[in-house]
């Protein structure tokens, strides 16, 4: 079969070589550590009609930023010391006249935001998935019992 269609075959091979390189991204002190020993961290990026979406977050200062596109999932260590640092990007319609040169991004496009800084997720466990959780949730639960916490366990 392999004689016959090379071409299928090498197909094949390079699909699942894609789908087992795929998965979550590993962050800084990850590398070398089970799957099952880590937690996973789900950052899905915001409605379109908020005009402002996720750009990057970086972890604990220890990593590069990494960009979200539409979502992306992540591993961080078992703990409750993880903070995450955001970039936004919000899209400007364009302005007429001169006023959208006199104004950052007047003329439509991207206009790159930093975010908050060394923001608390939250403690996280080993071998449970998270997600990045809306704010107002977030702050139910600190009024409810005193913590604020910027992730939620995912519901399976």
């Amino acid at each position: 079969m392999h004689a016959r269609y090379p071409a299928a075959s090498l197909a094949v091979v390079l699909v699942a070589s894609l789908l087992v390189g795929c998965g979550p991204t590993r962050t800084a002190g990850t590398g070398g550590v089970a799957a099952r020993e880590l937690a996973v961290l789900s950052i899905g990026q915001l409605p379109a009609e908020t005009h402002v979406q996720i750009g990057t977050v970086q972890f604990d200062s220890a990593d590069e930023p990494y960009k979200i596109g539409k979502g992306r999932d992540f591993y961080l260590r078992p703990g409750d010391a993880h903070t995450a640092t955001f970039t936004f990007i919000a899209k400007v319609p364009g302005l007429p006249g001169p006023l959208g040169w006199l104004v950052p991004g007047g003329k439509g496009g991207d206009i790159t935001i930093p975010g908050p800084k060394a923001v608390p997720l939250g403690p996280v466990a080993a071998g449970k998935a998270y997600e990045l959780a809306p704010t107002m949730e977030s702050f139910d639960r600190m009024l409810q019992d005193g913590r604020m916490s910027l992730v939620r366990e995912k519901v399976k």
